[in-house]
This record gives C-alpha cells, structure tokens and sequence, in this order.
C-alpha cells in the first residue's frame, strides 16, 4: 500500500468540526432542538452555543486518493466551534472551528488553518447539508512523500448532518491539495468520517426552517 497524507478540513475538520454549522438548500435554516417546522419560538439554537463533534468510537477520519489508496488514518478527532450566525429566515447557521485535533493517525496531521462553516436544511427532512465559509488547510506528514496540505475553500461541500440526539456529522468531501504540498501528493483526495455530537448533549438538534 502506498502512503502519503493529506486532509481538509476541518477538514477538518478538520475540520471540521468541525462546531458544526452547514450548506444545503437556500436560506431559512436554523438549528433546533425539536424536529418541529418551522422551529417553535424558543427552541432555536442562540448565538453563542458552542458545539463539540468527536469522532463515533470504532470509527475513523479517512483520506483516500479518489482511485481508492488510503493515504492516512486518524481513529481520534474533535472539531469545536460556536454559532456566531444564527440563520433565520433569509440566512443560514455559521461559525468558525475554533478547536481541532487529530490522534492515533497513520501520519503526523496537523490543522493549518480551521476556516469556518455554513449549516444549510435540506428541505423535506430535519437534515442539513454543510459547506465550507472560508479555508480549511491539514497538512500530513507521509514517510515516502513529505508533507501534503490538503483543504476545501469556501462553499465546498463537506458532508451532511444527519438530527438526532445525539446529532451525526457525516464527513464527506472532496480536497484538493494546497500550495505547500510536496510534487508527490496526490492532487486531490476523499476525506470520509463519522462525528457525534457530544457537546451539548442530552438534547436533540435538528436543521429546521425559521
């Protein structure tokens, strides 16, 4: 198998992620704590209300070149960040990840910059879809090709998230690799993994119309 390493996010999420917010149909999205819509007065989600993703045990964050090679593997992550826009009516849910980590990886992954997210419902279910707002950039560190920075700049998709209590973040997106990377890297890779919800917990959170 051949090694290398990369990542996005915010890839992360990094990063994610992550904090989660998203990207799906238009405006009128909120977060919510009931899967009732539009969202009950009171039940929205206020700025402020910080959000802590880690990955579901026995699961990983993956990158895969897009013909299928496992380039790196990290069976630990958190993506942490904090709603600053709370949606509405004529916008959707943002924030910036303000915290990432990566552990028990194939290859030395560091996030280089956390970028933010945008929270968008899909429309006909409690689901919400989640796009990139700014630059998320993690570089890995392989044995046999260097380093590779791969990130997602804004409105790239970065996955779902599925409601619940807890709520899911499906880590599904497309990177490229960033200026910086060694000639080696692949161009591009599938960055795939599962994040729960594990702050605020005890409570559902659904993407919901205003």
């Amino acid at each position: 198998m051949r090694y290398l390493k990369m990542l996005g996010l915010a890839a992360v999420a990094a990063a994610t992620l992550t904090a989660i917010l998203g990207a799906g149909s238009a405006a009128a999205t909120v977060l919510c704590s009931t899967t009732v819509d539009p969202c009950p007065a009171g039940q929205d989600w206020v700025a402020g209300t910080v959000l802590d993703f880690s990955v579901s045990s026995g699961a990983a964050i993956t990158w895969d070149e897009t013909g299928g090679e496992r380039l790196n593997s990290c069976t630990t992550s958190t993506m942490k960040g904090k709603i600053t826009n709370t949606g509405g009516s004529t916008g959707t849910v943002t924030g910036p990840v303000e915290e990432t980590s990566w552990g028990s990886c194939t290859f030395p992954t560091k996030t280089l910059n956390k970028g933010a997210l945008e929270v968008h419902k899909i429309a006909g279910t409690s689901n919400g879809t989640v796009t990139a707002d700014g630059t998320f950039e993690v570089t890995i560190n392989t044995i046999w090709y260097g380093s590779c920075i791969y990130g997602a700049t804004s409105g790239v998709s970065l996955g779902d998230i599925t409601e619940g209590n807890p709520a899911v973040f499906h880590l599904n997106a497309v990177v490229e690799k960033h200026t910086g990377s060694s000639l080696a890297c692949p161009s591009t890779a599938k960055l795939l993994g599962t994040y729960t919800l594990t702050s605020p917990s005890g409570t559902t959170l659904s993407v919901s119309s205003s």
